[in-house]
């Protein structure tokens, strides 16, 4: 299972959404576990395309 948790994209500038496994310390492109984002900051935050590219391959394998 995975969750949705918002931090700042690789550069550290942007806030985005990323994508990690349930009870890990990584997201999918690498980066900690983000503490303390505001839910109002997080409300037009976009998506980390690395999370995103490497969620969609795994929900693509799995299915084959």
């Amino acid at each position: 299972m995975y969750e949705m948790h918002a931090g700042p994209d690789k550069s550290g500038g942007t806030l985005v959404w990323h994508v990690m496994a349930k009870q890990a310390d990584l997201t999918l492109c690498g980066q900690k576990r983000f503490a303390g984002v505001e839910a109002s900051d997080a409300q037009q935050a976009g998506h980390c395309t690395s999370c995103m590219a490497l969620f969609t391959e795994l929900m693509t394998s799995a299915q084959q």
